[in-house]
């Protein structure tokens, strides 16, 4: 699989919640870095950030609406919408950029405007 493949299967996984599958696509020293300061490195680490998605959100896309790659690099725009276990409605755009080797994901690097996600989901539930 050449690395914009890897990278669409990705979207394709977390989407379906295939999560054995998903974890399959990364490298075992694999690094994540997102917003909310979150940063980890290694399978067992980014389990933990990813696996909070079906937790928080209990609908859930993340639309690849442009993909481009470059060697081993490969760069996503996103449209993210959702709606979180207390029914808040959750839509926001962000850019994800990746690095595969041999078919692996090696890093990943999450962009998008937390404060106003924070300012939504505080928002709707009176804090």
């Amino acid at each position: 699989m050449d690395p914009a493949e890897v990278v669409q299967r990705y979207f394709r996984l977390i989407n379906e919640e295939k999560l054995d599958e998903f974890f399959g696509l990364f490298d075992s020293n694999a690094s994540l870095s997102a917003p909310f300061g979150y940063s980890g490195r290694g399978l067992e680490a980014l389990k933990g950030y990813y696996l909070q998605v079906p937790q928080y959100y209990a609908e859930h896309v993340d639309e690849p609406v442009e993909i481009l790659a470059s060697g081993d690099r490969v760069s996503v725009r996103i449209e993210f919408r959702g709606r979180t276990r207390k029914g808040v409605p959750v839509q926001f755009r962000a850019a994800d950029w990746f690095r595969v080797k041999d078919g692996k994901i090696l890093s990943v690097e999450i962009f998008f405007d937390s404060y106003s996600l924070y300012k939504t989901v505080a928002g709707a539930s009176g804090k």
